[in-house]
């Protein structure tokens, strides 16, 4: 049963961890942004996979939670796949277009949220 108040949905466990792993993503893309410029790149580069490394985490919480529950989605499973390696791999291919599927993975992540939990 979905939940029905703000204290219910607050005091879910998928909730919280899919809303963590938003805030990750968001701090995780401003923090790539940040580190555009090559001068910067060095600084902020172990920040960024640091981040990286719990959105991962916090994704792996949702979805290990959301098969707890058995309400676990195929689309939910793509979105971390997706995470795991299109993500990754744009990174050598072109910063931009890595910032641009970073961003469209914020978006995936969302949509995972709001079809799964509400």
């Amino acid at each position: 049963m979905p939940p029905t108040t703000l204290d219910e949905l607050f005091s879910s466990a998928g909730f919280l961890a899919i809303f963590f792993t938003i805030l990750l993503t968001i701090a995780n893309i401003m923090v790539g942004v940040s580190i555009l410029p090559s001068d910067q790149r060095e600084k902020g580069y172990r920040l960024h996979r640091l981040l990286y490394g719990a959105v991962i985490a916090g994704y792996s919480l949702f979805v290990f939670y959301l098969y707890q529950i058995e309400r676990t989605s195929v689309f939910a499973y793509i979105v971390f796949a997706y995470f795991l390696f299109a993500v990754p791999f744009t990174r050598r291919i072109n910063v931009t277009l890595h910032a641009v599927i970073a961003s469209v993975g914020l978006v995936l992540i969302t949509v995972v949220a709001v079809i799964n939990l509400i």
